[in-house]
């Protein structure tokens, strides 16, 4: 009995130093739930919360194709060890209040800050107890396809097709995702 109250114990200790992540979306101040990984926002500005929970950041896609969106969520996305090598450049600070879009880039949202002088979320990320609280405002997105070689800026009021996006983790090594949550936005 003993033994098994331990086991219990250490795998909740294990569970607890876990990284972790949240993700809020909010339009017009509120909170936008996701049902069963969908959310309808209006074609207007809107924001990204990142909630850091013993994570220093989170990795991301957000694309019009749904193929990375469709792999089961214990599945590995393809490609893995080459995540690190495809994150895009984004300004610091999200001056441009956009969103990268694209088939075959990432993005990785960060802040520490105890090492980071910049990052890329909207100016002063709340800090407070270890948790990271970032808000990246999207105002409209940034079209982005082969390698980046063909460009353009979308306004929202303009987007007529879903959006999907992935969010995850990636192991200590960025060998392996972690904590794959996905969203469709859809546009009302």
């Amino acid at each position: 009995m003993k033994f098994i109250h331990f086991l219990f114990l250490l795998t909740c200790s294990l569970k607890l130093q876990a990284q972790d992540y949240r993700i809020h979306f909010i339009q017009d101040g509120k909170e936008i739930l996701p049902i069963a990984e969908h959310l309808t926002l209006a074609k207007k500005p809107f924001q990204i919360q990142v909630e850091l929970l013993k994570a220093d950041g989170v990795f991301g896609n957000c694309s019009w194709s749904d193929s990375l969106f469709r792999i089961p969520l214990q599945q590995a996305l393809p490609e893995t060890e080459l995540i690190q090598w495809k994150i895009a450049v984004e300004p610091e600070n999200n001056t441009d209040k956009d969103m990268i879009v694209s088939k075959s880039s990432y993005f990785y949202w960060f802040y520490n800050p105890k090492i980071d002088t910049w990052h890329r979320f909207d100016p002063n990320p709340v800090v407070e107890k270890g948790r990271v609280l970032g808000t990246k405002s999207i105002s409209s997105l940034f079209l982005s396809e082969n390698d980046n070689t063909e460009t353009s800026s979308l306004d929202l009021h303009h987007v007529n097709q879903p959006l999907y996006l992935l969010f995850f983790l990636m192991d200590k090594k960025n060998e392996k995702v972690i904590q794959r949550q996905r969203f469709q936005i859809d546009w009302q």
